[in-house]
C-alpha cells in the first residue's frame, strides 16, 4: 500500500517527503516540519505508538490500517487532547463506499422481504493479520442495523445450523487476492449477489489521498465516511 500511496502521489503532483516502514527509525522534528499530512498502511499494533508520535508533532495524519479496534478509544483520546486531526477507517476505497450505499438499499429491502436471508462473505491475500476483514464488518453492521429479523453477528462457522437471527459473515484467506466482498439474499426461488471485487490497491490509494487533503485544515477524529460523503455528495 505504502508503494502505491507514493506512486499516485506523485502522479497527482504531490511531494512525498519521508518514507517510514517497519525498521524505520521514529520520524524526526526536522523530518516532520517539512510534512503537511502523514499517511499510515501499517500494522494494526503500530497505531497508538504512532499517533502518539505525531501528536507530539502536531501534524495531521491518515490511518488506513485496520486491526487496531481494541485501540480506539486510546487513539481519540490521544487525537482530542493534542488538538490534531487524524481520519481512520476500514476501507478508504471511494468504490467501497459506493457499494455500502448500495449495501445499505438493501438492508431496507431486505428487512420487508421475509423469505431472504442475508450473508456476507470476503475474500483477501493470504497475508493480511485480521479476520474477518473491517470492510466486512462495517458492512455487517450496516445490514444489522436494517434488518429487523437479524440481531446478531456470527464471525465463525456455525456449530451446526445456524440461528436465524445470526447474521454470517465468512472469509477465506487466499494467494494474492486484494479484495472482495459479497452481499448473499437467498430465498427458495433465487439468490442475489452483490461484489465488489478490487483489481489493485489504487482505489485504497486515492481514498487515502482525499482523506489526506481534507484532513490539512481540520482538527479531531473523524471517519472516512465524512470524507467519502464530501467526495460523493460534492
Amino acid at each position: 500500500m505504502g508503494k502505491t500511496v507514493e506512486l499516485l502521489a506523485l502522479e497527482r503532483g504531490w511531494t512525498v517527503r519521508v518514507l517510514a516502514g517497519s525498521r524505520s527509525s521514529t520520524i524526526s522534528e526536522q523530518d516532520a516540519a517539512a510534512v503537511d499530512v502523514g499517511i499510515h498502511f501499517a500494522n494494526g499494533s503500530t497505531v497508538a505508538n504512532h499517533v502518539e508520535q505525531w501528536a507530539r508533532l502536531r501534524k495531521p495524519l491518515v490511518i488506513g490500517t485496520t486491526g487496531w479496534a481494541d485501540s480506539l478509544e486510546k487513539v481519540r483520546s490521544t487525537v482530542e487532547t493534542s488538538g490534531i486531526g487524524v481520519v481512520y477507517g476500514a476501507n478508504f476505497s471511494p468504490g467501497v463506499h459506493l457499494f455500502t450505499r448500495l449495501v445499505t438499499l438493501v438492508g431496507t429491502l431486505a428487512d420487508r422481504a421475509d423469505e431472504y436471508d442475508v450473508g456476507i462473505h470476503e475474500s483477501h491475500h493470504k497475508e493480511k493479520a485480521d479476520s474477518p476483514s473491517g470492510t466486512a464488518l462495517m458492512l455487517a453492521g450496516v445490514l444489522l442495523e436494517r434488518i429487523r429479523r437479524k440481531s446478531e453477528l456470527l464471525k465463525e462457522p456455525p456449530h451446526g445450523p445456524r440461528k436465524p437471527e445470526q447474521l454470517q459473515v465468512s472469509s477465506i484467506r487466499v494467494g494474492t487476492t486484494i479484495g472482495s466482498h459479497s452481499v448473499f439474499l437467498d430465498s427458495p426461488a433465487d439468490t442475489i449477489e452483490l461484489t465488489h471485487k478490487a483489481k489493485n490497491r489504487a482505489g485504497f490509494a486515492l481514498g487515502a489521498l482525499l482523506a489526506a487533503e481534507w484532513i490539512q485544515t481540520k482538527t479531531g477524529f473523524h471517519s472516512v465516511d465524512e470524507v467519502m460523503h464530501d467526495f460523493l455528495d460534492s
